[in-house]
């Protein structure tokens, strides 16, 4: 409407994210260059927190510019919805249909895509914006399904303050020790608001000293708290308003007109919330204790109610049992098995009198779940290892209630194998594929020594495959390769994992 009357080429401040219109501060460059760098690396977990209109969502508009051919990207906008919702719009995303109602099939159907993708050596990033939203299911999901297939998938999480007080709760403790990358835009000081404004006028062909006077640049800066969306907002109803007055220049006036003029509730909100924000990052701690008496009662007492509804929350989640669709997970997550290998009977049983606990088996829980419990971590080596220990235990992905089933004590002797001509082996891992074979058979520390593949039958639908390195004349031969190995993180036991190439 106002493009003609002030000779702009198009509107310069538009709400609408528009990576052209990107400008980079230090904290813009700094989060961006850490967002490319995660995705090339591949890291699994990477955090984006900024305020409301800082620019978060022109950023990951400008890192999807950034990305070459060989990075699939899914990006979710919408996110006050089911893991099962998650899943349909990730595959939509990828241009797949989904083929399953289920959890477990969707998922499943996901993994073959990852993978057929990886051994073309290309990958996949999930960005979802707004991901405060996301409830806590749907991150703990997210999580367990990381855990089983690390590094085939990166998830970038880009949300408002609420997401970071959501990942340091005690219940996402695993996901937040996952965060590999952490992102944080801060609002603008007073002189970069000034230059943003001067960066979009030059975009469409003009300049702040061409359209708005130096009162009203001071003006809108001090009242938009260095927040670029209310920065736009007013920018663009004075330049609305000047063209209604017929006025080519837009003077302190015309903006205190726009900011009578305004009182939507969404602008309210973005203010309020970014003076808060304000105060907090530019404000010393001691000026939180100027509070009346009657404040500091208030105060106290909040806290009183948060602390109570916080232990009676978190006595609720020990009670409640694992996810219900965990037992089908791991039964449908057959993955493609590319190599037959021969098969041969298991090495001999090792010493495992050493436990970590004796538990009883509750309603809804899987190896799985018990793996994540006790070793804040799962998958198959260590779920394996659970099935030597307990013989009688013929399904992986099923354990029935009231059954007891002993804990192993996880250490480096755990994985050595004495044969039966006295020479010893290391278990390094037991995987859903037998291709996991190739991260060891040209590793430097285990030159010269055999690497066997033991197929392991885990449930009616599932072979899980055993690789096995030796021999090795003593056991501290034995302790000094794992510990190598572990240094490494080829160990997937102690928390090593295998780069999916």
């Amino acid at each position: 409407m106002y493009n003609e009357f002030y000779g702009f080429s198009e509107k310069p401040f538009e709400l609408t994210p528009d990576p052209k219109f990107l400008y980079f501060t230090p904290s813009h460059r700094k989060v961006l260059s850490s967002l490319v760098y995660g995705v090339r690396n591949r890291k699994s977990f990477i955090t984006v927190i900024g305020e409301v209109g800082t620019g978060k969502t022109t950023l990951v508009h400008s890192l999807l510019n950034n990305l070459d051919e060989k990075v699939k990207t899914a990006f979710v906008f919408h996110t006050t919805i089911t893991f099962n919702d998650l899943l349909r719009i990730i595959l939509r995303e990828l241009g797949l249909i989904a083929r399953e109602e289920g959890a477990a099939g969707l998922l499943h159907q996901l993994i073959q895509y990852l993978t057929q993708i990886a051994a073309r050596g290309e990958s996949v990033a999930i960005i979802i914006d707004e991901a405060q939203n996301l409830s806590q299911k749907v991150l703990e999901e997210i999580q367990m399904f990381c855990n089983l297939q690390p590094r085939l998938t990166q998830f970038i999480l880009v949300g408002q303050p609420e997401l970071e007080d959501k990942l340091n709760s005690e219940v996402l403790r695993q996901l937040r020790q996952s965060i590999d990358i952490r992102c944080q835009i801060r609002a603008l000081n007073e002189k970069e608001s000034e230059e943003y404004i001067d960066h979009r006028l030059k975009l469409v062909g003009s300049s702040t000293s061409g359209i708005f006077t130096q009162k009203a640049i001071f003006t809108i800066c001090s009242s938009a708290w260095g927040i670029p969306r209310i920065i736009n907002v007013l920018c663009d109803n004075a330049l609305l308003k000047g063209y209604s007055l017929s006025k080519k220049k837009i003077d302190v006036d015309i903006i205190r007109e726009v900011m009578k003029d305004i009182k939507g509730p969404n602008l309210q909100k973005t203010i309020l919330s970014s003076i808060t924000t304000a105060l907090r990052e530019f404000r010393p701690p001691p000026i939180r204790l100027k509070l009346s008496p009657k404040k500091v009662s208030l105060a106290i007492l909040s806290l009183i109610c948060l602390g109570g509804l916080i232990l009676l929350t978190q006595g609720y989640l020990h009670q409640r049992p694992t996810n219900t669709w965990n037992i089908e997970f791991i039964k449908s997550l057959k993955l493609p098995q590319p190599v037959t290998l021969p098969s041969a009977s298991a090495p001999s049983a090792r010493n495992l009198d050493k436990l970590k606990e004796v538990v009883t088996v509750e309603e809804g829980q899987t190896l799985h779940y018990m793996a994540q419990k006790y070793y804040h971590m799962a998958n198959t080596t260590l779920i394996a290892l659970m099935l030597d220990c307990n013989p009688e235990i013929t399904n992986a992905n099923l354990i029935i209630s009231n059954q007891k089933i002993k804990i192993p004590k996880i250490t480096e002797e755990l994985l050595i194998l004495q044969d039966t001509d006295h020479t010893y082996k290391i278990h390094v891992g037991t995987f859903q594929n037998s291709s996991f074979v190739r991260f060891y058979s040209n590793e430097p520390v285990l030159k010269g020594k055999a690497i066997e593949v033991f197929s392991r039958k885990v449930s009616p639908q599932d072979n899980w495959y055993r690789v096995v390195v030796g021999p090795f004349g003593h056991k501290e031969d034995c302790l000094k390769v794992i510990d190598q190995l572990k240094g490494k993180g080829l160990l997937p036991v102690f928390g090593g994992i295998l780069k999916v190439e």
